[in-house]
């Protein structure tokens, strides 16, 4: 399946661009290139149900929404973490 060259060009300047977004009462402008440095040195915890691969590592997507963030991981829902990362390109992987 061959992806339309418009559909491509989408894809591509969405990885270009920044998302701005409200936690927790906080507003934070943020873009892919962000979540990287945010996985730097993080070490894993325990994936519940959700994940998302960073630097080939796989990360529960609140406790990489909190390193992006400075928010606590306690103060995330999945809801907001899936929705925030969701916008910024990367790909969440269920598990179970």
């Amino acid at each position: 399946m061959t992806i339309p060259r418009d559909e491509q060009e989408e894809v591509r300047d969405r990885w270009k661009m920044n998302v701005k977004f409200t936690l927790r009462g906080r507003q934070f402008d943020k873009g892919p290139e962000d979540l990287p440095k945010a996985a730097k040195g993080l070490k894993p915890s325990r994936i519940q149900k959700y994940s998302t691969v960073v630097n080939g590592v796989r990360y529960p997507i609140r406790q990489l929404v909190a390193a992006l963030t400075g928010v606590p991981a306690i103060e995330i829902t999945s809801q907001d973490a899936y929705r925030i990362l969701h916008k910024l390109g990367a790909e969440i992987k269920i598990d179970g």
